[in-house]
């Protein structure tokens, strides 16, 4: 959301107003109760079967590829020299760990503490990338002929509506998932396999949105997890108030 916001599009924008939407939900149940339980300690191995994964499958990305079904076409093809890629992900991956950088956390504390921190880091993220659009010349202003975008505002709306609902009940948006998950935090490595599974099933079980537009599937999708999300915080809120009136 925030790269297409960079790049000039603006279906990207009616999906902020989604996205801040869906943190106001995540609010509410704060404020109504909402807990997750509390944090329990794991053992080293533990922490560390996620990363020496990952290394893992970097050592046979890099060793081995050939044993890997890889796209041909499309934005799946489009990557970065591996060296490249592993060096701004170190990059990137350090300054957010240091700055605990969440765009989850930015626009909920602003309205939660009227602590303004996080989002500073939010709107710099989206500057900088309009910055270096410019100047390589790839910003295009506009709704329509974005690449591998729709226009169909609803469904951006409501899509980014149900990913910050979620992000708020789990605790960070999906780049402070991944910054956990290398942190050894196992509840953060869970969310990120589940993020994994499910953007191959979209894309697998013609849920994905594509330049066409969003699919039938993808609709029934989105509404489901709506509904499944408010279930979850209902649920959560009510064994809370109970616990406490115990």
């Amino acid at each position: 959301m925030m790269l297409r916001i960079g790049g000039g599009d603006l279906n990207a924008v009616i999906g902020l107003v989604g996205f801040a939407l869906g943190i106001g939900c995540g609010i509410i149940a704060l404020n109504q109760g909402f807990s997750l339980d509390r944090a329990y300690k794991v053992t080293t191995g533990e922490a560390y079967a996620f990363p020496i994964m990952q290394v893992v499958f970097l050592v046979v990305l890099v060793a081995v590829p050939t044993i890997l079904m890889f796209s041909t076409e499309g934005p799946g093809s489009m990557h970065a020299p591996i060296i490249i890629s592993l060096a701004a992900g170190l990059i990137v991956g350090a300054l957010c760990q240091k700055t605990r950088f969440c765009t989850v956390a930015g626009i909920r504390d602003s309205i939660m503490f009227k602590d303004f921190t996080l989002l500073i880091g939010f709107a710099s993220l989206i500057g900088a990338c309009i910055v270096m659009n410019l100047i390589v010349g790839k910003f295009h202003l506009g709704f329509e002929g974005q690449p591998i975008a729709h226009s169909d505002g609803v469904w951006n709306c409501l899509g980014m509506l149900l990913v910050g609902f979620a992000s708020v009940l789990l605790g960070g948006c999906p780049l402070r998932q991944l910054i956990l998950s290398g942190e050894g935090n196992v509840d953060s490595v869970v969310t990120v396999i589940g993020m994994t599974v499910g953007a191959a099933f979209c894309h697998n079980f013609g849920l994905a949105s594509s330049g066409e537009g969003s699919t039938p599937n993808g609709h029934i999708a989105v509404i489901l997890g709506l509904i499944v999300t408010v279930v979850i915080a209902c649920v959560n809120i009510a064994s809370n108030k109970k616990k406490a009136g115990a």
